[in-house]
């Protein structure tokens, strides 16, 4: 019954579509046994007891799990960093690498994106560096979001009180958004035979849980090229 409602919902081509831009071939996403609903690209349904949702809102549960938390601007003491560049938000960091160009980094650091994620700022940044989007992105984002989430455990103290303070699977909370990336990311509540589950990929919550289990030692494996700042990706 599990397989049937997830192939059922991604037999929507308008769905699979959307889901192309995030990766070459969506089809490799829908698992063929219940036994590979863990397996980091599958799309699964997660029993909703046995997770632990947040999402993008100051204040709520576990807020430090997602990749837009935000540590306190008065806080500098406290803020991440990469080299000597400071930042709020792994989501910067993340965002950072989708762009390969040393004048691009240079940009978003002179244009204090560093300090929180603004949405103009962001839209301003993606098309004035558009002819620079990395090729192959859609292969190294995993890798990279690992290598961001080991430099988030490194750095901020509330993420790694947050994620040791639950057993349960880390999911973000994709319910109440229209993006399809939030299930890959994440997942929605669904309710299949009377039972309520969390359906996507959740391949956020799934390195959540592999970053809490191996104390912030993720393995990562990262193109030679990818470079930020006109350097070599430094190591954690």
């Amino acid at each position: 019954m599990k397989l049937s409602f997830i192939n059922s919902q991604l037999t929507d081509p308008k769905l699979l579509k959307r889901l192309s831009s995030l990766v070459d071939d969506p089809q490799l996403l829908i698992p063929q046994k219940e036994e590979e609903f863990s397996k980091l690209l599958k799309f699964g349904l997660y029993p909703a007891e046995e997770c632990q949702p947040f999402v993008t809102k100051q204040g709520t549960p576990f807020y430090n799990l997602d990749n837009m938390s935000v540590i306190p601007l008065h806080e500098e003491d406290r803020w991440m960093h990469y080299g000597d560049y400071r930042f709020r938000q792994i989501e910067v960091l993340y965002n950072m690498a989708r762009i390969d160009s040393a004048e691009a980094h240079n940009w978003l650091k002179d244009n204090l994106f560093q300090q929180r994620v603004d949405s103009r700022k962001k839209t301003e940044y993606k098309a004035k560096f558009r002819p620079f989007h990395r090729q192959g992105w859609k292969q190294i984002q995993t890798e990279w979001m690992k290598y961001c989430l080991c430099l988030k455990y490194r750095d901020n103290s509330a993420f790694r009180k947050d994620l040791h303070s639950t057993a349960k699977l880390p999911v973000e909370d994709a319910t109440g958004t229209n993006y399809t990336s939030n299930l890959f990311w994440g997942a929605r509540l669904v309710e299949v035979d009377g039972r309520k589950y969390y359906f996507g990929c959740n391949v956020l919550g799934k390195l959540l849980a592999q970053l809490r289990d191996s104390n912030g030692t993720i393995p990562y494996q990262l193109p030679e090229d990818l470079h930020l700042f006109g350097k070599p990706i430094h190591a954690i």
